[in-house]
């Protein structure tokens, strides 16, 4: 299993927020064609960069997440991501082990 993990960086600017759900989740949604759920991230003391929220979309191989970034919504998003960059941290994790 694959799955893209994606913090918002904490900010105090509720506009970062907005965009974040209005624009990253909502390409996630159309890319899975599924539900994105978003969580607050309650703590991570041990890191320099502070997070707020949190949502990760999964996929069964590496080739199904590439096929989902593909696709016009994925394309969509990795155009938005240019922009919105700094205030966000993507993690791909495989938990596929060899």
């Amino acid at each position: 299993m694959y799955k893209m993990l994606f913090f918002l960086h904490k900010s105090e600017d509720e506009e970062i927020f907005r965009h974040f759900v209005d624009f990253t989740v909502r390409y996630l949604k159309e890319i899975i064609k599924n539900e994105v759920q978003i969580a607050r991230v309650e703590s991570n003391l041990l890191l320099e960069q502070k997070y707020s929220h949190f949502c990760e979309v999964s996929a069964n191989t590496k080739d199904e997440l590439d096929n989902f970034m593909n696709c016009k919504a994925g394309k969509e998003l990795n155009k938005d991501l240019m922009e919105f960059h700094k205030n966000i941290t993507v993690i791909t994790v495989d938990y596929n082990q060899d």
